[in-house]
């Protein structure tokens, strides 16, 4: 007689799909902090949204070709395409 596959798995799989729902929400966050507030530098992204850092996020948003990074001197800031 056959067992049926333990829910250990199931949960595992829709944990993974809870972290990628919560990783699209903080890109949405981030994109629309920087829509909201053009030339937007990390530090203030990153207190305005109460997180440690957004390097992955803002990283993922300029490969989409959603936002652009504008060097001003020694700061660095954000702008929506």
């Amino acid at each position: 007689m056959r067992r049926t596959p333990k829910a250990s798995k199931d949960k595992t799989k829709v944990a993974r799909g809870t972290k990628a729902v919560q990783a699209v929400g903080q890109l949405e966050k981030v994109l629309a902090l920087i829509r909201e507030r053009p030339g937007i530098r990390p530090s203030e992204i990153n207190r305005c949204l109460k997180i440690d850092q957004s390097d992955g996020s803002r990283a993922t948003l300029i490969k989409r070709g959603l936002i652009r990074k504008e060097k001003d001197g020694s700061a660095v800031r954000y702008f929506a395409v």
